[in-house]
């Protein structure tokens, strides 16, 4: 990334354990599109939407709740739609959704991981 869009990234001032939530929701999110993939290449629907499930309002727990009160309005939106998004993926494989469709909510989850890592940038406390 040039060194002046990585600046221009909003910094996240957070404690080391905070960062580490973050990270390792983060590589959530990634080990729930690699099982996504996965599954819709394979034909297996459950397999989706148990990946998209992993990542969605299941997700959220006591710390993250706790942080959200730390973070800018925009992140914390962006962090809740994509929750939804994973549940609204999940909700679609089950109900047999056609694999365009998987993978056009697939395209917009990714969406706002691209946005979010444009804007955003961990920076210790």
């Amino acid at each position: 990334m040039p060194a002046q869009t990585a600046s221009a990234r909003a910094a996240l001032s957070l404690s080391p354990g905070e960062q580490a939530h973050i990270r390792a929701g983060m590589r959530a999110f990634l080990e729930s599109v690699e099982g996504i993939t996965q599954g819709i290449a394979e034909g297996s629907m459950k397999r989706v939407a148990g990946s998209a499930r992993r990542s969605g309002w299941a997700m959220m727990d006591d710390a993250a709740t706790a942080m959200a009160m730390k973070l800018p309005p925009e992140f914390v939106a962006v962090s809740i739609d994509t929750h939804q998004k994973f549940d609204d993926l999940a909700a679609a494989a089950e109900a047999g959704a056609p694999k365009a469709k998987l993978l056009g909510d697939l395209g917009q989850i990714l969406t706002n991981c691209t946005a979010c890592h444009a804007s955003y940038r961990l920076s210790p406390q």
